[in-house]
């Protein structure tokens, strides 16, 4: 008789994408016989799963094949090639029991112990947002992001295995990032480069014996940057409730103009190395102390429009250049003045 018996312990990402953990372990006899893979590869918690062997040393359609769920006969799944099931929740085992009987009399019995469990991946963008911002700080052009996991494998006796503790391996669409892999190096920082595409990162997870193995990976796909208007009212301050766009109309003989540069690779609105250049009616404005505001005044009555431009740029990373304009209603360029 022989034997053989693997014990995969599947995992789930959340947030981002899928994830494994696994561990492989012989009870002895001669092993090989028989080849066994789950679809999906790398179940997770609730899932139907889908078990199938495969033997290249003996000839399973004239064989006898049993199929053992926690120490229960499956009879819908006699003399079949493959078995389906649901998992159970993290930290649960589904143990099964494969038992071949060869047209030549051989028995082979392998077993097959699955423990869902779960892995998040969570990521940061280094990207500017306002104050009291309810929204993400999302990945822009040639950003930078931190990508965090946090897995939660647990084991046989019911104990969680630190994070701290776990030897962490990270690629970047395939390619193998071995300076921010190793002993509980559970984050990676991501730059983005040319050409802009989204980016595929993965990290295994393991214990340092091996004995368990988690595996997760997240796509994040880069965005371009963006400036939104708004007015800075003597009384209220910003006014962020209510974006400029279009055509504006001063209904006072002055207004401050300022300029969010919403996920530009910076921390700070008017972060190191930003560049902000202002234009009215296409002539470039100089001397403004507040690179991210202006203010306007009307000093004649006269019919007609203003055109205001902003470029924002980073000379390091071209890709998050980005251009707006807004036309301000209150007289002709003449009567426009800068302060």
């Amino acid at each position: 008789m022989k034997y053989l018996a693997l014990t995969l312990f599947a995992s789930m990402l959340f947030m981002a994408t899928t994830a494994s953990a696994q561990n492989l372990e012989s009870l002895g006899g001669q092993s090989g016989v028989l080849l066994v893979r789950t679809v999906p590869a790398r179940p997770t918690p609730h899932q139907f799963v889908t078990v199938i062997i495969e033997s290249f040393s003996i000839d399973l359609d004239r064989s006898n094949i049993s199929w053992f769920l926690n120490n229960n006969l499956s009879k819908d799944a006699s003399n079949q090639k493959t078995f389906s099931f649901k998992t159970g929740g993290p930290g649960s085992t589904s143990n099964i029991l494969i038992v071949v009987k060869t047209f030549e009399g051989e028995v082979i019995q392998e077993t097959l112990n699955i423990r869902p469990a779960t892995v998040d991946v969570l990521w940061e963008a280094e990207s500017y947002v306002p104050p009291f911002y309810k929204g993400k700080s999302l990945y822009p052009f040639q950003g930078t992001v931190k990508i965090v996991a946090l897995p939660n494998i647990v084991t046989a006796g019911g104990g969680t295995l630190s994070a701290k503790n776990l030897v962490y391996n990270w690629k970047v669409d395939g390619h193998p990032a071995t300076a921010a892999s190793g002993y509980g190096k559970n984050f990676i920082f991501f730059r983005g480069d040319i050409p802009l595409k989204a980016a595929n990162i993965t990290v295994e997870v393991s214990s340092v014996d091996q004995s368990y193995v988690a595996e997760g990976n997240t796509v994040i796909t880069p965005v371009q940057p963006g400036i939104v208007f708004y007015e800075d009212s003597p009384l209220l301050g910003v006014l962020q409730n209510r974006a400029l766009f279009g055509n504006i109309t001063l209904r006072d003989e002055e207004i401050k103009i300022v300029a969010i540069p919403y996920f530009v690779g910076v921390t700070e609105r008017e972060g190191r190395g930003l560049s902000y250049n202002w234009r009215l009616n296409e002539q470039k404005i100089t001397g403004s102390l507040d690179k991210s505001a202006l203010s306007f005044r009307q000093e004649k009555e006269s019919a007609g429009n203003a055109r205001v431009s902003l470029e924002v740029s980073s000379p390091s990373r071209i890709f998050q250049t980005v251009t707006s304009e807004i036309s301000l209603l209150f007289g002709n360029p003449a009567g426009v003045s800068i302060f």
